[in-house]
């Protein structure tokens, strides 16, 4: 099995979880329900990825694929009760434009959409996935340590930020300004960006796994050219003083 095949077959699983979810969540009426389980699918693409590597023999499991994993498996677990405005973001035009396919009969149209989610779902975690097909000896070395570090690194920053957006809104507060939001304006999305470099760094040690980079890359495109204006023009809308 070569490495394409292996995560065209991972594709084709996601897609599917991915289609059951927001069948789900339209069946429902509840967008909030596609929001919190949205990583759900790569989560378990994840298991399912290791049981492939376990049941053909593809290579021994390393440390390095062992950390990469969990941390993954962690961040999506965290995933389920936040980046609540992210997600809402990213999928404020979308859920609307599926449930107005279904109510027209466009099966094409939903399956092009949630193709096209499923695709990039699974090349932004494409190091891990690329980990888990070859992932080079098992000691630990300089790079991977640095991509351990930096994943934690991110874990926690978007954790401190989590805490005080909800710190903030028991108190009443509306525009953070205080804490990581005193030095950089989206210190959660700067956290979020190094967890995925970190990714990244870890699978430079893979074999064959360079080409994971279009993950990073994607995931940059993502926050530069979708979260980052979107949630700008939100806070300015909603906050004059933001400009300041």
């Amino acid at each position: 099995m070569s490495n394409f095949v292996f995560i065209l077959m991972l594709f084709f699983f996601n897609s599917i979880l991915l289609i059951a979810l927001i069948l789900s969540s339209i069946n429902k009426k509840s967008p909030r329900r596609l929001l919190k389980f949205l990583f759900l699918p790569i989560l378990l693409s994840l298991f399912v990825s290791l049981s492939i590597q376990f049941q053909l023999q593809v290579s021994e499991i390393s440390q390095r694929q062992l950390f990469a994993n969990l941390l993954v498996i962690l961040w999506c677990l965290k995933s389920f009760s936040a980046y609540k405005s992210i997600k809402a973001t990213l999928f404020k035009e979308i859920l609307p434009s599926i449930r107005d396919s279904i109510y027209k009969k466009k099966f094409f149209t939903i399956l092009f959409t949630v193709l096209k989610i499923s695709l990039i779902q699974v090349i932004c975690f494409s190091s891990v996935f690329s980990l888990n097909y070859l992932s080079g000896y098992s000691s630990l070395n300089y790079l991977d340590i640095l991509g351990i570090s930096l994943c934690i690194l991110g874990i926690s920053i978007e954790f401190i930020c989590e805490r005080q957006i909800k710190n903030a809104k028991k108190k009443g507060d509306n525009l953070i300004t205080t804490g990581l939001w005193s030095y950089l304006r989206h210190p959660n999305l700067a956290g979020l960006l190094l967890m995925f470099s970190g990714l990244h760094v870890l699978a430079l040690s893979g074999v064959g796994s360079q080409w994971s980079i279009l993950g990073l890359m994607v995931t940059i495109l993502i926050i530069y050219k979708k979260l980052i204006p979107e949630i700008e023009r939100h806070l300015l809308t909603k906050y004059p003083e933001y400009q300041k």
